[in-house]
Parts: structure tokens; C-alpha cells; sequence
């Protein structure tokens, strides 16, 4: 950053060797306004501002001011001569300030009559300069930024008006720390309601054309503020720098030493028409303003740290006698009149202390400090796992902080979500860990941490083959091949099953011979060197040589013998046909499989006829008996 002594230093330098002069850093702001007279004839003013105590040009000896029909066609120049300058006194209000020595501001106004007969569209009114002062602060470039001061004639009926004006000019000094509250209001010939608000000041002319006799036509660009910067945020104040709409009262508290460019607008209304808007770009100019008694405490350096007892420092300048008090709701005893005390606050918490230097004297000073005694916030989490494959879990921050705390998960980048935000988030970790967990918690400024790791292994992908595929008859000799998948993992054991007994360790094949007859159930499994288990089965049928036909059964709902049951009918692709005595058909069915009941008959003798594929056939009597 420079300052104002060397920006100059450097703008003199670049003056002398130019030749002629390219441009002149001087203008600080300007205004434009108008006054409608007798008829058609308006009075335009145009005020402008410059730093007088740099190296920059004086005012010009013609003002251009260039008159735009209401759709922004040239109509005229106006050429209003340069009619003298006056000084602008740079005074405080607070008589125990005092600031250097070195500001200058000097103003002017240009003033002429026109005669704008009524039009349809009104007119554009404009005046253009470059450039500004180069150590303005909030304009990206300052030293090629111009100014463009325009204002609206409105269209008929309304333009029989005058634009609003501002009534008195803000203090040009403005001292670091200290609030200006000022009256920034307009008046406004016609009556018409003002409303006000902060502006953006409009750029206007550049360093290759410094002096433009015809100001390009509407509509004007605003200014490019600097990083940091905006129209709602025009200098380093806390609170912002604000204005109120309905009184015009500006308020400002500056925090940092520097010139600013400002803008404040104020618009007219006419029966809720908008007609016009004067814009005033002017410098704030900040500086230490060495006052006479500053109180001043020390900011505090240590948080989070949970002690509640403060030791205070006292960096007050010119102050003899000092009253503080320590912002304690818990007592009224929370003062001292020592010059650096202590206080031990009864509780964590936020705290305004307050210190007045020379209490009772003209020129005394107090000063407020805020103090944020809360410990670092201690959380943690419940480590879940380890885990086999995927693992879907919830995680829920624990610890003492308050509900009010922001509370941050980063889960890793195989999670789902990978963050999340709350006390508690459902996480699913995928099986491929491990998972770095790193939970935040901040309560009251301060943050603490929790880092941890959910372990997850991968789980191989069993798989195998069976030759010849089911069913098969009784004898049989069936082949197991292993296809199965290590998935990335370290093999430990796999283990063959039948009908969940060891048949067999290891082996890329297991041979089961002379199978018996049933439903069976093959299975393999996969132990891996992390202890995690996975298994595949496959269900074989191997067919007995005879089915079994019995004599009696008994359907009555005992739950003992209710269906007609032929032993590994399931096993054949079979049919059944039953008669009663008399030779009539009561059950035919293909492929039979033990489902039949004989509800629906009565006791008695019934014969049967049982066909299987092979070409076997039965034939036979039973007995229904209930």
C-alpha cells in the first residue's frame, strides 16, 4: 500500500517527464444539479472538488457540459468558464481531536443557463474529467479512473422541475475510530419526496483523453472498486457506513487510515414517479486524529483456552485516572480503578468490558472490549466397526458444547455421504477401508477435533461349477470347481460343505462320490486373512431308485398322515389316478408331489395307478380312514 507521501512522490515524477501533461490526478468528486427558470430556461450547476495539496491541476478554465436528448443524442456543448475557487475549512467536532495538518480540499461551480424547449424524452445533462487522486483506496486503478457527473430533465408533463440538491457538505476529514453521524439531506425546489441511499460514483474520461470537450452519451459506467469494495461497502467502517432513506442521516465509524471515494444519492418522486437523481461523489478522507486522551484496552490474544480469569492491559494514551468495569451480570462489584486489574468471570461466556480514561474530565475517553472466555470444545465419536464388506452405520458427535455449535464430518472419499454437517449422520463406508474419520466441532469460535479410523475389509465373490448339473440318480458322482473371485483380498482358508459339515480344506475342486439320495445343499466358503467370512451354496438333488407307496392314510387334521404321501415322488416326473370302488376317477393328477388329501371323500378303499417317465408303473388299493 503507499501513502499519500509517496503516491505524490511518484505522481510528480511521472508529471515531469510527460510532456505536455497527460492528465491530472486532482479531482476528488463532483455534482451536477439544475434549476428550472422562466419558460424553458434551466440553470445548471456543476460543483467540483480537488486535493489542493497534491501536484495536480488546478480547475479548467472551461467546464464542457454536454447536453443528450432523452434518448442520448448529442443536442449541444455548453462551454461555463471557470469562475474562481474556494477552500473548504477541515474541522473536527470534538474539540479534544486534533489531525495533521496536511488536507486541502478547494471546490468550484460551474454555472450557465439553457434554454430546452419540452420534449418527449427530457434530457441527459453530463460532465466528464479524469482523473482522480491515485492513493484513493477502494477504486481498482484510481489514478485512471475519471468522474462522470450527470443528472435528468425529465420528459413532459413533468418537466417543469428542478432536481434535488444537498443542503451542506460532509466533513472531509474523518478520524480513524471515531463516529460521524452527519446530515447528508437534500432539498428539493418542487417539493417532491427524497428518498436516499449509498451510490456507486460513475467512471467518466481516462489518461489518454484527461479533458474530453464532449462527454460520451449515457448510460455511464460505475467505477471499479477495489477487492473488498462495493457501492453497500465503500470504506473500511464497523458498523458499515450506512444512510437512512427517509432523513438522509449518514453514519459512519472508520476503521482504517486512507482516502476513500464515497458516493450518496438521492432520488425525487413526484405522485411515486421517479424524475430525477442527484448523485454527490465526493473523498472521505481517514486519518489518526491524536487524540488528546485515548483509552484504549488491549485486544484479547488468548481464546479458547477456558480460564475465566482475564488480566487486563491498560494501552490508554494521556489518561491519569481509569474506571473499568468488568461486564459482570453476576455482581455489582465488577469495577476497579487500577491501571492494568484482573477479574475472574464466573462462568464461560461472552463480556463487554469497559475502561474510561479520566473519568469526569473534558476530554475524557472510554473504550469498549469484547472477551470470549469459552474452553476449546472436546468432541468425539463412537468408533463403529470393524466391519466385513460395506458398513451402514450411524455416527453421533459427542462432548460438551452447546446446541448452537457447527458440528462437521469428513467421512472420507469412499463413504457416502463423504460430509456431512449435524450431531448425527447415517454414513454408509464402503467395503474398501480404511476409512480416515475426522469430526469438528466449533462452539463459540473455538474448534475442536476428533480423528479416527472405521475399519472395512473387502469380502471375496465365492463361486463354483457343478458337473453334471441336478438332479442325478442315487451313486452319482458329482465335480466341484472352484470360479470364486479373491476381490482383492488375502485368501486365509476355504472350506467345502455338504449339507453344512467339512467335506473338504482347500482345493480348487472337490469330487463328492456315490451321492446319496435327498435335497442337498453344496456349499463353499472363504475365510480371509482380516477374519471375514463369505459363502456361496448350491442345492443338488440326487434321485432315489424306488418310490413308496403306502396303504392307509389318515386326513384328519392331526397333523399325522393327512396327505396322501408317496415317498420321492418329487424326484419323477410321474402321473397318479386314483378310483373309488365303483371304478370312478376321484384324483388325476401329473407330477404328482404329495399335496392330495382326499377331503372331499368319504372312507373307504381306493386303488391307484402310479405311472413314472422310466416306463414304471404301480398299481394298488389304501385306505382312507379318518
Amino acid at each position: 500500500m503507499f501513502t499519500a507521501s509517496t503516491s505524490r512522490l511518484a505522481l510528480a515524477t511521472a508529471l515531469i517527464a510527460a510532456a505536455p501533461p497527460a492528465f491530472a490526478a486532482h479531482i476528488i468528486g463532483g455534482e451536477l444539479y439544475y434549476d428550472r427558470l422562466e419558460g424553458t430556461q434551466y440553470q445548471i450547476t456543476l460543483t467540483l472538488y480537488r486535493d489542493c495539496a497534491g501536484t495536480g491541476a488546478a480547475f479548467d478554465a472551461i467546464g464542457y457540459i454536454t447536453v443528450f436528448t432523452g434518448s442520448g443524442s448529442l443536442l449541444q456543448v455548453l462551454q461555463v468558464p471557470y469562475s474562481g475557487s474556494t477552500f473548504i475549512p477541515v474541522v473536527l467536532d470534538d474539540p479534544c481531536l486534533n489531525f495533521p495538518p496536511d488536507l486541502c480540499i478547494e471546490t468550484t461551480s460551474y454555472i450557465t443557463t439553457v434554454t430546452l424547449p419540452p420534449s418527449a424524452t427530457g434530457y441527459h445533462l453530463s460532465y466528464q474529467r479524469c482523473c482522480r487522486q491515485p492513493s484513493i483506496l477502494n477504486l481498482f486503478n484510481a489514478v485512471d479512473a475519471g468522474i462522470t457527473c450527470t443528472a435528468r430533465i425529465p420528459p413532459m408533463p413533468e418537466d417543469n422541475n428542478s432536481s434535488p440538491r444537498f443542503n451542506s457538505l460532509p466533513p472531509v476529514a474523518l478520524c480513524q475510530d471515531q463516529t460521524l453521524v452527519f446530515d447528508h439531506s437534500a432539498t428539493d425546489p418542487d417539493g417532491d419526496s427524497l428518498v436516499y441511499a449509498l451510490a456507486s460514483p460513475y467512471n467518466g474520461a481516462s489518461q489518454l483523453v484527461p479533458y474530453p470537450t464532449q462527454s460520451a452519451p449515457p448510460p455511464y459506467a460505475p467505477v471499479a472498486w477495489s477487492s473488498g469494495y462495493s457501492e453497500n461497502d465503500q470504506i473500511d467502517s464497523q458498523p458499515p457506513m450506512a444512510i437512512d432513506a427517509v432523513t438522509g442521516s449518514l453514519s459512519v465509524h472508520p476503521t482504517s487510515i486512507g482516502n476513500y471515494a464515497i458516493a450518496v444519492g438521492v432520488k425525487e418522486y413526484r405522485n411515486g414517479l421517479l424524475l430525477s437523481e442527484t448523485i454527490r461523489d465526493f473523498l472521505f478522507s481517514v486519518v489518526p486524529c491524536n487524540a488528546v486522551v485515548d483509552a484504549i484496552i488491549a485486544p484479547q490474544t488468548e481464546f479458547c483456552t477456558g480460564n475465566l480469569t482475564v488480566n487486563l492491559t491498560n494501552n490508554s494514551a494521556g489518561g491519569q485516572l481509569w474506571q473499568w468495569n468488568f461486564g459482570d451480570p453476576s455482581t455489582l462489584a465488577d469495577t476497579s480503578s487500577a491501571e492494568d486489574p484482573s477479574w475472574t468471570f464466573p462462568a464461560p461466556g461472552t463480556y463487554t468490558v469497559s475502561l474510561v480514561a479520566n473519568p469526569g474530565f473534558p476530554c475524557t475517553d472510554t473504550a469498549l472490549a469484547t472477551f470470549e472466555l469459552y474452553p476449546t470444545p472436546v468432541p468425539s465419536f463412537l468408533l463403529p466397526g470393524p466391519a466385513c464388506g460395506a458398513l451402514d452405520t450411524v455416527l453421533t458427535a459427542l462432548g460438551d458444547f452447546g446446541p448452537d455449535a457447527f458440528i462437521h464430518w469428513e467421512l472420507g472419499p469412499n463413504a457416502t455421504p463423504t460430509q456431512a454437517n449435524g450431531p448425527q449422520v447415517a454414513v454408509v463406508f464402503g467395503p474398501n477401508g480404511p476409512h480416515p474419520v475426522s469430526l469438528a466441532v466449533q462452539d463459540h469460535g473455538c474448534t475442536g477435533f476428533f480423528n479416527a479410523t472405521v475399519i472395512t475389509s473387502p469380502l471375496p465373490l465365492p463361486a463354483f461349477t457343478l458337473s453334471p448339473d441336478p438332479p442325478q440318480p442315487m451313486g452319482a458322482t458329482v465335480l466341484a470347481t472352484d470360479i470364486s473371485s479373491a476381490n482383492g483380498t488375502t485368501v486365509a482358508s476355504t472350506f467345502w460343505l455338504l449339507d453344512s459339515s467339512v467335506v473338504q480344506q482347500g482345493g480348487s475342486t472337490w469330487t463328492w462320490g456315490n451321492a446319496a439320495p435327498g435335497e442337498h445343499v453344496l456349499t463353499l466358503t472363504y475365510v480371509t486373512a482380516d477374519g471375514c467370512t463369505a459363502s456361496v451354496s448350491m442345492p443338488y438333488a440326487i434321485i432315489p431308485e424306488d418310490v413308496v407307496i403306502p396303504n392307509v392314510f389318515t386326513p384328519n387334521g392331526d397333523g399325522e398322515n393327512d396327505f396322501f404321501t408317496i415317498t420321492n415322488a418329487q424326484y419323477f416326473n410321474n402321473s397318479l389316478r386314483v378310483y373309488n370302488r365303483w371304478g370312478l376317477v376321484v384324483l388325476d393328477a401329473v407330477n404328482y408331489r404329495n399335496q392330495w388329501r382326499g377331503t372331499e371323500l368319504p372312507d373307504g378303499t381306493y386303488y391307484y395307478v402310479f405311472r413314472l417317465d422310466d416306463g414304471r408303473e404301480y398299481a394298488g388299493h389304501f385306505s382312507l380312514l379318518r
